[in-house]
C-alpha cells in the first residue's frame, strides 16, 4: 500500500503565496526566493519535487529545484516571519 503525501502544508503555503517572494531555506542552509512552484511525485514518493520561479517566468528570479523533505523553515522576507517550519 502507498502512502500519502507528507508535504501537502508546504504545497499549500508556496501556492497560496503565488506571485509573493517567499524565502524557502533547506536542511542544507541554502535559501530560495520562491515566487511560484511547478511539482509533482515521482512513482511511490510521499515527498514532492518542486521547481520554482518556472511558471511564469520570474524576470531576475532564479529557478531552482529542491524536494520538500529538504525544507528546513518557509518564511516571509518582507517581514521575516516563520511562516511554516515543517516537522
Amino acid at each position: 500500500m502507498m502512502q500519502p503525501p507528507q508535504d501537502q502544508a508546504i504545497l499549500r503555503l508556496l501556492q497560496d503565496r503565488d506571485g509573493v517572494a517567499t524565502e524557502v531555506t533547506l536542511h542544507d542552509g541554502t535559501s530560495l526566493t520562491v515566487f511560484n512552484i511547478a511539482w509533482g511525485y515521482d512513482m511511490g514518493d510521499v515527498y514532492a519535487h518542486v521547481t520554482t520561479n518556472i511558471s511564469p517566468d520570474v524576470e531576475g528570479a532564479c529557478i531552482d529545484f529542491f524536494f520538500t523533505d529538504a525544507v528546513r523553515v518557509i518564511a516571509d522576507p518582507a517581514s521575516g516571519a516563520v511562516l511554516l517550519r515543517p516537522s
